[in-house]
């Protein structure tokens, strides 16, 4: 009870998300933002999609789809990151409705992603974390209104229908029209103590693994049915929990790393915007659809008229790397008067990362937790000179796959 009442208190202030969430580990806005501005500068050709009407399927490899993420509402309570004006909620819906975006379930999604169905260019998936029970009495009743599909990432701790949350029964009225149900854990732990869990070994954290990940599967089965997605708790994820959760029984997972999620997207680290009842630019951002922020083609045809960086870099630009790339580099020794303490690193998928400097070579290098899924990879190196004056330069290279995966062949 005392965890559930601080849990609550957490996501009644303003603050909420620095405490809720891990950090996303991973932020593509950085380098799609800088690629959107610097294509504008250029007057670089970005083409809309080119489906008007949104109502045909397209070859699913021009489907994007915005994963919306939302928490608790109220039209009384003081506004916080995760809890929603309900009055703003619905003009979000309409705001839908009005520029006639897909709102698809998370069957139409996986079926989407796997290869066995083709949907329209512009899709939406709206999901719900946790249980709170104003998801029952604001939203659903809104939803189901508008006859939107959606997703609830339930923890099982948090079934007991006290408080705020929600019961049961409510779920499964609401899973007859139009809710599909997922885990988001059994006790929805702060990354905190997946990290200590983790620092204290495999068997530690795979134990976890099985109660918090394995535990909900099984629970939220007996309760309502079959499930077979996942939502990481505070947004953390480890190469650990990717690797286990289809062991489990899951075919995706979700974080709260915003973008548009495209047909390589990893299925089992789907991008996710989480909505926050403070900043509605989120939500604008989400539903623009205007450009292909993470299109291949795009992006390097306007990259490749770009300068190439005045120093040596590893991958080469407009380069093919392994898909195991283990570094990215920057030899920047030569640049004159550089203070190589200013250097900065930002990578498509990651935004800033914790980058290296060898003092004595100059070289900046960065290598990567994980396997890289999104092309292609875009790279930005900023720095400023002993004269304070700030400088940047940026390339991108493609990644060979090894395999084609079986489904991604399916149905093209």
């Amino acid at each position: 009870m005392r965890r559930l009442l601080n849990m609550i208190g957490i996501a009644m202030i303003g603050s909420a998300w620095g405490q809720y969430f891990e950090p996303p580990p991973m932020n593509p806005d950085p380098v799609a933002d800088s690629v959107s501005a610097e294509l504008s500068a250029t007057g670089a050709a970005v083409q809309d999609l080119p489906e008007n009407d949104n109502t045909q399927p397209v070859p699913r490899e021009k489907t994007r789809v915005a994963v919306l993420g939302y928490h608790n509402f109220s039209d009384t309570k003081p506004v916080t990151e995760m809890l929603m004006r309900t009055s703003e909620f619905r003009r979000q819906m309409e705001h839908i409705r009005k520029t006639g975006l897909r709102v698809i379930s998370m069957k139409e999604f996986l079926d989407w992603r796997l290869g066995n169905l083709r949907l329209p260019a512009k899709c939406v998936l709206i999901t719900l974390d946790d249980g709170w029970r104003s998801v029952y009495t604001d939203a659903y009743p809104i939803l189901k209104e508008y006859g939107y599909p959606f997703t609830l990432f339930l923890y099982t701790k948090y079934l007991t229908g006290r408080g705020d949350s929600m019961t049961p029964a409510m779920i499964r009225e609401m899973q007859q029209n139009g809710a599909t149900v997922g885990s988001h854990s059994t006790s929805h732990y702060y990354p905190s103590r997946w990290k200590t869990e983790r620092e204290l070994g495999e068997q530690a954290f795979s134990a976890l693994m099985d109660v918090e990940m394995g535990d909900s599967f099984r629970k939220l089965g007996e309760l309502f049915g079959p499930i077979n997605v996942y939502c990481y708790p505070g947004g953390y994820v480890t190469p650990e929990m990717v690797n286990q959760l289809p062991r489990y029984g899951y075919v995706a997972a979700f974080t709260v790393v915003a973008g548009k999620v495209g047909v390589h997207e990893d299925v089992l680290q789907v991008h996710r915007y989480m909505i926050f009842g403070t900043d509605d630019s989120i939500f604008q951002r989400a539903v623009d659809f205007s450009l292909h922020k993470g299109d291949l083609q795009r992006t390097v045809k306007a990259r490749r008229n770009s300068p190439p960086p005045p120093f040596p870099v590893y991958p080469a630009p407009n380069a093919e790397a392994s898909e195991d790339l283990s570094v990215i580099s920057a030899q920047m020794g030569a640049v004159p008067n550089i203070d190589l303490s200013s250097v900065q690193m930002v990578v498509s998928g990651y935004g800033r990362v914790p980058s290296k400097i060898e003092s004595s070579s100059g070289t900046v290098q960065w290598s990567p937790p994980l396997r890289f899924y999104q092309q292609p990879v875009t790279v930005i190196v900023s720095w400023k000179s002993t004269d304070g004056s700030t400088h940047k330069a940026s390339w991108s290279f493609q990644l060979r796959r090894s395999i084609d995966t079986h489904y991604e062949s399916q149905n093209e």
